[in-house]
């Protein structure tokens, strides 16, 4: 904020309009309580410590993070689950690890997801009445009916598909399934969102239509792959000159396609498409 603050056209520019910020757990609080200092100290504004620009940020929900931290909770609450049914499918001499990569995480919710809608209706016929009393058979049925696909879909069809609707009931969905499990920090986040979107909607915001129309573009997935990418390629004992520099070199080049350039010729023809029309 600082940043933008220390630059006239930005200054200028945030007179008159707002900036989504769309960001993790730590780029929602903090700007929050930035604002609602502002809100609560009016004197810091006449002295300067807190600039006026502040109030133009509008702290979004990130829906990458929130899918990511959804489906690693799940993971990692019913690692036992997980870590026999990896067993069963790449052998009894493999483990899954205590913390699993992002990509093993998805992979093996989908492979469960897959393999449940196959089995369910033989598995729901060898159980009587009696077992809609037992806990773990509900624990193990609703992993398997709802919070698996919940986490998902919720950013990979459910926000993608720009569906409003959806998206804001799986949000109350996904903060259900953080409050029960008690996960620090996103079991306040939704919450966040949700109030913000439910106050626009009484007051007839206009920055609710935006979202409604252009859901997809409120996304956080373009900066964190852009760190992913800092990160591969920088290491933890870089200096922040080194990594500020590695970010523009990645920057410069991230519209070379060295494989492209190599293995496809181009070819320029003495008329255009225009011309044939």
């Amino acid at each position: 904020m600082e940043t933008f603050a220390s630059f006239p056209e930005f200054h200028e520019y945030l007179q008159r309009n707002v900036i989504p910020l769309v960001a993790d757990w730590p780029g929602q609080i903090l700007p929050r309580k930035v604002i609602t200092m502002q809100q609560q100290q009016s004197q810091n504004i006449q002295t300067g410590k807190i600039p006026e620009c502040v109030s133009s940020f509008i702290p979004i929900m990130g829906p990458l993070h929130v899918s990511l931290n959804s489906r690693e909770t799940v993971m990692m609450l019913f690692y036992d689950f997980f870590n026999l049914a990896y067993k069963s499918i790449f052998g009894k001499n493999k483990r899954l690890a205590n913390k699993p990569r992002p990509w093993r995480i998805n992979l093996l919710l989908q492979l469960m997801s897959d393999a449940w809608k196959n089995v369910a209706p033989y598995i729901e016929q060898k159980f009587d009445f009696s077992c809609s009393r037992d806990v773990e058979y509900l624990t193990l049925k609703s992993l398997l009916d709802d919070a698996i696909p919940l986490v998902l879909n919720v950013y990979a069809t459910i926000f993608r598909s720009g569906d409003w609707d959806g998206y804001i009931e799986a949000c109350v969905r996904i903060w259900c399934l953080f409050a029960r499990f008690k996960r620090r920090n996103y079991n306040k986040a939704p919450l966040f969102f949700l109030s913000d979107v439910w106050y626009w909607e009484s007051i007839s915001h206009p920055i609710l239509e935006i979202l409604k129309k252009h859901l997809v573009s409120f996304s956080d997935y373009p900066v964190e792959n852009y760190h992913s990418l800092i990160r591969r390629q920088t290491r933890e004992t870089d200096t922040p000159e080194q990594l500020s520099r590695t970010a523009r070199v990645i920057n410069c080049l991230r519209h070379d396609n060295v494989f492209r350039d190599t293995f496809v010729s181009s070819t320029r023809y003495p008329y255009r498409k225009e011309d044939l029309i």
